[in-house]
């Protein structure tokens, strides 16, 4: 049976992996020149940890990663309002609870467990149709392939999917986040710490730590070579995908507040 997937992002590159060890050989076709560390950070939780655990991947993820202890959420003055114990947690049940890291770390791991040889870079999938003995993709640059199951991954504008989903529109949740890094973590910012202060109008601010410096997918050997990983988020009825003053956003929210241009 020959199985392609669309897109060697970390869906694709998970599902491949996972399609390896039950014993299938993959194709990948990938839009992009070359693979590189792009994104900011990421956390993953128990249950995307325990996913890594049967890729065999968990503990080369965690090479790359920071291990969270506790959440914290706060009101717009940094006051706690509730904190959830996750080193507890993972005592109890014997897995770690949650670990962030830069989405370059998580590629990286799972990139290593792919053979090159199965990854066609410069593809970008077109368009795509189904015949009774499977599918049809067709590429930008003419190529088409036909295979037994294709498996999108994507992304949000997935081309496979507005072939056989035609009807499909994205639709915007008026809810907006970006993620951003700043280089160092400032004095008596405990690392293993995530926390998400609350503000008026749907305004939150999330912050943790991340290690290394995002370009290799390695780990940093030292502290001061870690970074501060934030997420602020606008959600209201009329609130619109656009740019907050981050002076502003993070005033209350950083023991260092952080400046724009």
């Amino acid at each position: 049976m020959r199985i392609v997937i669309v897109g060697a992002g970390i869906a694709g590159l998970a599902m491949a992996r996972g399609l390896s060890l039950i014993g299938h050989e993959v194709e990948i076709y990938e839009q992009a020149p070359e693979l590189k560390p792009i994104g900011a950070g990421l956390s993953l939780s128990a249950n995307a940890l325990r996913a890594l655990r049967t890729l065999g991947l968990c503990n080369a993820v965690l090479a790359e990663a920071q291990r969270i202890d506790c959440i914290a959420l706060l009101d717009h003055s940094g006051d706690v309002l509730q904190t959830t114990d996750l080193a507890a947690l993972s005592q109890r049940y014997g897995h770690l609870s949650m670990a962030v890291l830069h989405r370059g770390g998580l590629h990286h791991a799972l990139l290593s467990a792919v053979p090159q040889s199965a990854i066609r870079l410069g593809m970008e999938c077109v368009s795509a149709r189904t015949h009774e003995a499977g599918a049809v993709l067709t590429f930008a640059n003419g190529h088409t392939i036909e295979a037994d199951l294709v498996l999108a991954c994507d992304g949000v504008h997935s081309a496979i999917r507005k072939a056989v989903f035609p009807k499909a529109r994205e639709r915007f949740a008026r809810y907006t986040c970006w993620r951003a890094i700043s280089p160092g973590i400032p004095a008596g910012f405990d690392p293993t710490r995530l926390s998400e202060s609350w503000g008026a109008a749907g305004k939150r601010i999330g912050l943790a730590a991340i290690p290394g410096n995002g370009s290799t997918g390695s780990r940093a050997a030292a502290p001061a070579e870690s970074r501060i990983l934030t997420w602020p988020r606008l959600g209201s009825p009329n609130s619109r995908p656009c740019l907050p003053n981050s002076t502003i956003l993070f005033r209350r929210c950083s023991p260092a507040p952080l400046q724009t241009p």
